[in-house]
């Protein structure tokens, strides 16, 4: 076997990554067509039709396209009843946009637990954390794997709570049959540069709820009424709401990103199933567990190093000198409960004051230790539907190889 290369050895991957552009001509003819129609704005347009197929392609009553995934989990949260006062229950480990939704409201993120061998949020820990104010469950599908939904469903019907589903890194992923994002009460996506679907960046809304549609409709654009049945100067203006509107360029792209969607999500799980099937055996190398009837979209996948000789430092330093692009967390702000939002609820940036709906929450930091301990142990194999099939080879090869370096495997 070769010398690791950080003690000399030649890298398993030498080369880079491919990447090559994600977007071309079917993209560059939609937003042709939508400069020459002179309409860059929606709600008609080409958003209309965007959010008509994503609806038809999902199986989902409503779509209501916005900005961002921020902007879609804020709107479907205000849509599904949240106010100042509700408490909102999430994990730790997720984008800070899921949390940045709720804190929008006045309401005030609860985090639960992950399941450790889902690396998702575990019902239990959701369970335990409900009180006579919880009005949502957010069930993130992080790294594209779904959520244990059927647990999550039950819980809701036996307490009344909401069921929102996080779906920013889970497009085209499936339970029981069913995409994600048409399971719970409603969901947000994201559309930002790294998803499966890209505009850039944006996002959107779906629910089967004809009254949570109509109010995520208003939410999402002021609550201005765009039917032609109010005239101009007569708007109502029923409710506070921000603009989160998107533009039919926007929408553009992100349809052509819709038609590319199934072979995306094909050529990922052809991906991952390499990885399942030729790193599974491995010593100290946990894959995590997918629910039964779920099908992912997958993202990087969320394995774990769990042996304690070699440090996982040493682990990690050496993938990293195979050319291996392996990361170590699974969001920007590692776990949440721990950044400076959560210890100091600053909610503005030039006071220290802490508005009076978030005064009484506390949180204890060591809450979530699986959180914890997923960060600690985290290795990200890369996915990504552009990579070669030489590329997933030498990452299998590179990881194989220092497993064979430190464990005496082959």
């Amino acid at each position: 076997m070769d010398e690791l290369a950080i003690n000399g050895g030649p890298m398993a991957k030498p080369t880079p990554y491919a990447r090559p552009n994600r977007y071309g001509e079917e993209e560059l003819a939609l937003l042709r067509e939508v400069i020459e129609s002179g309409r860059l704005m929606g709600p008609g347009g080409m958003v209309a039709r965007f959010e008509q197929e994503v609806a038809e392609a999902f199986g989902a009553r409503h779509v209501v396209m916005v900005t961002s995934g921020t902007a879609a989990l804020h709107t479907a949260l205000a849509a599904l009843g949240v106010s100042e006062g509700h408490e909102v229950i999430t994990t730790p480990v997720t984008d800070i946009g899921t949390v940045a939704a709720i804190l929008a409201l006045h309401a005030i993120p609860v985090f639960a637990d992950l399941d450790p061998d889902t690396t998702l949020i575990s019902p239990q820990s959701a369970r335990e954390r409900i009180t006579e104010r919880t009005r949502v469950v957010i069930a993130v599908h992080m790294a594209g794997l779904p959520c244990p939904m059927d647990e999550l469903l039950t819980l809701g019907e036996e307490t009344g709570v909401l069921i929102l589903e996080d779906c920013a890194q889970a497009h085209g992923g499936t339970w029981q049959g069913r995409k994600l994002g048409t399971i719970g009460h409603a969901a947000g996506f994201s559309m930002n540069e790294s998803k499966q679907m890209s505009t850039g960046d944006g996002g959107f809304v779906m629910t089967d709820d004809d009254e949570t549609a109509r109010i995520a409709t208003l939410f999402h654009d002021k609550t201005y009424v765009r039917d032609g049945s109010i005239g101009y100067g007569d708007q109502p203006i029923p409710f506070f709401a921000l603009n989160y509107r998107p533009t039919c360029l926007q929408a553009a792209v992100g349809l052509a990103q819709l038609h590319k969607l199934d072979g995306l999500v094909a050529r990922r799980d052809e991906i991952a199933r390499r990885y399942y099937a030729e790193l599974g055996d491995l010593p100290h190398l946990k894959l995590p567990r997918i629910v039964d009837g779920g099908q992912p979209s997958w993202w990087p996948i969320p394995a774990r190093y769990t042996g304690e000789e070699p440090a996982y430092e040493e682990i990690t330093r050496a993938l990293g000198a195979e050319g291996l692009s392996v990361g170590t967390r699974m969001g920007p702000a590692g776990n949440i409960l721990r950044t400076e939002l959560i210890r100091t609820k600053r909610y503005y940036p030039l006071t220290d004051e802490v508005p009076a709906f978030w005064r009484e929450a506390a949180y204890d930091p060591d809450s979530c230790p699986n959180a914890d301990a997923l960060q600690a142990s985290l290795l990200r194999l890369p996915v990504d539907q552009r990579y070669t099939d030489e590329d997933i080879e030498q990452t299998i090869a590179g990881i194989r190889k220092v497993w064979g370096h430190y464990f005496g495997t082959t």
